[in-house]
């Protein structure tokens, strides 16, 4: 059974920001941020976001206690006039001890569901890691196909990883 999804508001950002500093270091080939440089880790940057009306945050609370999140997916609008038919989905994370539970599947289809809602937003884009297999599988299963590769996208302490640039329409 899965946790139910909700959007975050403003009380949520500081335990937003507890699970991003959990997946920057649990993940840190999945995220493009690392500790010291990450906005997602500001408090103030996360509350300035949710209340912009351009991203919108979605989460899950740990049932055990429910101001923690164990999944987190945004999606940001594009604010550039020749883009705005486009939206990206970022920040996918589920903590480890919640995956297997259909989190991840809940959190990008509220991000989807998301931008249908927002006029004339068509497109809904994401990258995934050549590392997350499982992770482009499931974007796979919700309609998104891969379209093109950057290799040697990130590095951490030499050994480099490629993003898979994935689309789905809404």
């Amino acid at each position: 059974m899965t946790n139910s999804v909700r959007r975050l508001v403003d009380r949520d950002a500081g335990a937003y920001v507890a699970l991003r500093r959990e997946m920057l270091e649990d993940s840190p080939f999945s995220f493009v941020g690392a500790p010291g440089d990450d906005r997602g880790l500001d408090v103030a940057f996360v509350r300035e976001q949710i209340a912009s009306g351009t991203a919108a945050y979605f989460g899950a609370d740990d049932p055990a206690d429910p101001s923690r999140l164990i999944a987190v997916a945004l999606i940001v609008r594009e604010p550039r006039a020749k883009m705005r038919h486009r939206a990206t989905i970022i920040s996918v994370y589920v903590t480890p001890r919640a995956r297997g539970r259909g989190l991840g599947r809940a959190v990008v289809s509220a991000c989807i569901e998301e931008a249908r809602r927002w006029p004339g937003v068509e497109i809904v884009a994401l990258g995934v890691w050549s590392r997350a297999p499982t992770a482009r599988r499931l974007y796979e299963s919700l309609g998104f196909t891969a379209w093109g590769v950057q290799p040697d996208s990130v590095r951490i302490n030499g050994v480099s990883d490629d993003e898979v640039y994935m689309q789905r329409r809404v």
